[in-house]
C-alpha cells in the first residue's frame, strides 16, 4: 500500500513538473522571425513603413466618410439629416489627438513616433495640428438632435441596417468579423515599438549625438540628448506647445527649423528610419496570422474616403483653419 501511494505521489509530482515546464516554455517570447512583405515602397519623406497597408484610417474621418455615403440611402428611409461640415485636416488631427501612447491606447498613433518634418516645423513649430476642422461639436449636436434620433426610431430597422451595410462596402471600411481592425492595431502596435527600440540602434544613438552639437546654439537650456525629446521641458513651459490654442511664436518655429535641418545634416533621420524599417520585416507568427487575415489594403481606403469627403461633405465656414 505505501508503494501504491508513493508510486502515486511520484506521478502526481511528474505531472505537475511536467506541467510547470510546459508552462516556462510557452511563456518564453516568441521569435520574430516571420518574414513579412512590406505593403509600401521606401519613403522617408512620408515616413511609410511595411506594415501601414494594414492601418485603419483615423476614426473620426472613417465614421464622417460613411456618414455623408450613408445620406441618400437613408433619406429613401425617411431620415433627411445631412452631416455638418468637416475637414480632412480636422479630422485626422482629431483621430490623431485622441490616440496616443500617453493615454494608454494599445494601438498608439504612429506619428508620435516620426521624426519632425520640415513642412511642421514652417507651419506650427511643435504645436500639435489643429483640430478645429473636425467640428466636433457639430457633429456632436448633429448625431444627438432629438428629432433625428426619433426619424431613426421610426424607420425601419432592416432598411437602416441596409444602409450602414451598403455605406461600409462602398467606402471600403466594412470588417464584419473584425480581422482588419486587429490587424489595424497590431500593425500600430508594432510599428509604434519599432519605432522607439530604433533610437536605441547605435547608428541611430551616434546621429543623436551629432545632431546634439549641430543643436548646442540654440536657445535651449534644457537641451535634450536627441530629437525624440523634443520639445523639452522649458519649451512646452515657454511655448505652450501642448495646447493648440495658443499661438506659434517666431523663436519657437526657429528653433524647429533648426531641430529639422540638425537631423538633416547629422543623418539622424535617414538612421531612424533604416533602423525601424529593418524592425518591421519580421514579426512573430502570431502577428503574422493577425496581419495576414486581412489584406492590406487601408491605404487604399485612406484614398477613397478623402475622394468621398472632398466631394460630399458641406464647405466648411471661412475662418476655419
Amino acid at each position: 500500500m505505501r508503494l501504491t501511494i508513493r508510486a502515486a505521489k511520484t506521478g502526481t509530482l511528474a505531472l505537475v513538473l511536467v506541467g510547470l515546464g510546459a508552462g516556462v516554455v510557452h511563456a518564453l517570447p516568441e521569435p520574430a522571425d516571420r518574414a513579412i512583405e512590406p505593403t509600401v515602397e521606401r519613403d522617408v519623406a512620408t515616413w511609410a513603413m511595411p506594415l501601414d497597408g494594414w492601418v485603419q484610417p483615423g476614426s473620426d474621418k472613417a465614421s464622417y466618410g460613411e456618414d455623408l455615403v450613408l445620406q441618400p440611402c437613408l433619406r429613401k428611409a425617411g431620415i433627411d439629416f445631412p452631416p455638418p461640415w468637416a475637414t480632412i485636416d480636422g479630422l485626422e488631427a482629431a483621430s490623431d489627438a485622441a490616440e496616443t501612447p500617453e493615454r494608454g491606447n494599445p494601438a498608439p498613433a504612429l506619428s508620435s513616433t516620426r521624426p519632425l518634418d520640415e513642412d511642421t516645423a514652417r507651419t506650427r513649430g511643435y504645436h500639435a495640428p489643429l483640430t478645429a476642422g473636425a467640428n466636433r461639436d457639430g457633429r456632436r449636436a448633429w448625431g444627438g438632435d432629438p428629432e433625428r434620433n426619433a426619424a431613426f426610431a421610426d424607420a425601419s430597422q432592416s432598411a437602416v441596417t441596409h444602409c450602414f451595410r451598403q455605406a461600409e462596402r462602398t467606402v471600403g471600411t466594412a470588417d464584419p468579423d473584425g480581422s482588419v481592425q486587429s490587424a489595424s492595431m497590431t500593425a500600430k502596435r508594432l510599428t509604434f515599438l519599432a519605432g522607439t527600440a530604433a533610437r536605441d540602434d547605435e547608428t541611430v544613438v551616434a546621429a543623436a549625438a551629432r545632431w546634439r552639437t549641430c543643436m548646442a546654439d540654440a536657445d535651449v537650456p534644457d537641451l535634450p540628448g536627441a530629437p525624440s525629446g523634443m520639445p523639452s521641458q522649458s519649451m512646452r513651459m515657454d511655448y505652450s506647445t501642448n495646447l493648440v490654442s495658443t499661438p506659434v511664436q517666431d523663436a519657437e518655429v526657429a528653433i524647429a527649423e533648426r531641430d529639422v535641418a540638425c537631423q538633416d545634416s547629422s543623418g539622424y533621420g535617414e538612421a531612424l528610419y533604416d533602423a525601424e524599417w529593418q524592425r518591421l520585416l519580421h514579426v512573430t507568427a502570431s502577428d503574422a496570422a493577425v496581419l495576414r487575415a486581412a489584406e492590406p489594403d487601408q491605404r487604399e481606403v485612406d484614398r477613397h474616403l478623402d475622394e468621398f469627403i472632398r466631394d460630399l461633405a458641406p464647405a466648411a465656414p471661412s475662418d476655419v483653419d
